[in-house]
């Protein structure tokens, strides 16, 4: 059974020094030596993200297996997860139709969709792809679900705990317009997540989406 070995303490300070850590190496430590890239920024604070994690996991003594960190069952768990990351993706984009159409209002324009729309080869996508289809999702799953779904889910139970770590998976997005979709996406990778045990399926359904999006522009579909 997935159980968090550390607690919402270990969280909030994990997702500050995220925050702290991100500024203090992009805007003192980086103006030094260069000018960082957005893809430079993004990379950065994936590493950080990753190493916060897993060293507050191991100061806690949790075990990589029990919390789902496991190859076990692996093509069983990326099925699970493609499936899952199909029903999420329409749902996206449902959701996505009609935030736009009832609001009238238009998304920001992210560095990432900006970099596929430009895109005039295959080659092109290869850093957003691995961005958006490998670096995200592995990273906010270990942050998001594996690290911050846990003890919400230990202190207020399942729909609790998906619900409340959507919505923070959705805020540190820092953008209103994705916020009732991501909120609605994150809770279902907090499911697939807890009903498979493997954060394999989640981080599968979040590539997925993501990949898929990606796809869908560079190809000229329409996301809304």
């Amino acid at each position: 059974m997935l159980k968090a070995t550390w607690d919402l303490r270990a969280v909030f300070a994990v997702h500050v020094l995220r925050l702290a850590t991100g500024i203090l190496i992009v805007r003192l430590v980086y103006p030094l030596f260069f000018t960082a890239s957005p893809w430079v920024i993004e990379l950065t604070d994936r590493l950080i993200i990753v190493a916060l994690v897993l060293w507050k996991v191991r100061d806690t003594r949790g075990d990589p297996a029990k919390l789902g960190l496991s190859f076990r069952n692996w093509g069983r768990n990326v099925g699970q997860g493609l499936a899952g990351g199909l029903v999420l993706l329409l749902i996206s984009l449902y959701s996505e139709r009609v935030y736009t159409t009832t609001l009238l209002v238009a998304p920001a324009q992210h560095p990432i969709v900006a970099e596929v729309q430009a895109a005039m080869s295959w080659q092109q996508l290869i850093m957003p792809l691995f961005l958006a289809g490998i670096a995200a999702p592995v990273t906010e799953e270990v942050l998001y679900r594996l690290f911050t779904f846990l003890p919400l889910k230990d202190r207020w139970g399942l729909w609790g705990g998906a619900l409340l770590s959507a919505a923070i998976f959705a805020l540190f997005h820092f953008n209103a317009y994705w916020l009732v979709e991501m909120i609605i996406v994150g809770i279902g990778f907090a499911l697939l997540y807890f009903w498979t045990g493997s954060l394999l399926t989640a981080i599968t359904a979040h590539s997925f989406i993501n990949t898929s999006k990606i796809v869908m522009m560079y190809m000229g579909m329409s996301l809304l």
